[in-house]
């Protein structure tokens, strides 16, 4: 199936580049346009409906993001690739950090306050006085009478 997708969506890229205008298609290097025709689907039939425009095309997913490929590195004024460039490295950076925070390994660093102030209280609830050591009631007769005799002697 994604075999198939993807020769699909080569079909329809290369029956997409075979409507640009020469200009624009020769901006595109040889190689990857034999790449595409040579990789896509001659069984699957696409046709492109010419009362709508490319963004309103029923198009793979995979067609859109080798459309977009391209475009980005052949087609894109300077301008307009250094905003796609910069667009794509703040999405980047934006998934890098929900990834850091969904699975941060930092086990002592807890940023929920909430817990924080129940760990505190349970510690505090743990936390006891020193008590004075007596020793039993045995003990101290019979320290007692140890005493007694060791002050006799």
């Amino acid at each position: 199936m994604l075999m198939s997708n993807r020769r699909n969506a080569y079909t329809e890229v290369y029956t997409i580049l075979q409507e640009l205008n020469e200009e624009e298609y020769n901006k595109i290097p040889t190689e990857v346009i034999n790449a595409i025709e040579e990789n896509r689907n001659l069984e699957y039939n696409f046709e492109l409906d010419e009362d709508l425009e490319l963004k309103e095309q029923t198009l793979l997913p995979q067609t859109k993001a080798i459309l977009f490929n391209l475009f980005r590195d052949y087609l894109a004024t300077s301008e307009q690739k250094e905003k796609i460039i910069k667009m794509q490295n703040e999405e980047r950076a934006k998934i890098e950090l929900k990834k850091k925070q969904e699975y941060s390994t930092d086990i002592f660093h807890n940023n929920n306050s909430n817990n924080n102030d129940y760990y505190n209280e349970e510690i505090e609830d743990n936390v006891t006085d020193l008590v004075e050591y007596k020793n039993n009631l045995f003990k101290r007769i019979l320290n007692y009478i140890k005493a007694k005799f060791e002050g006799k002697k």
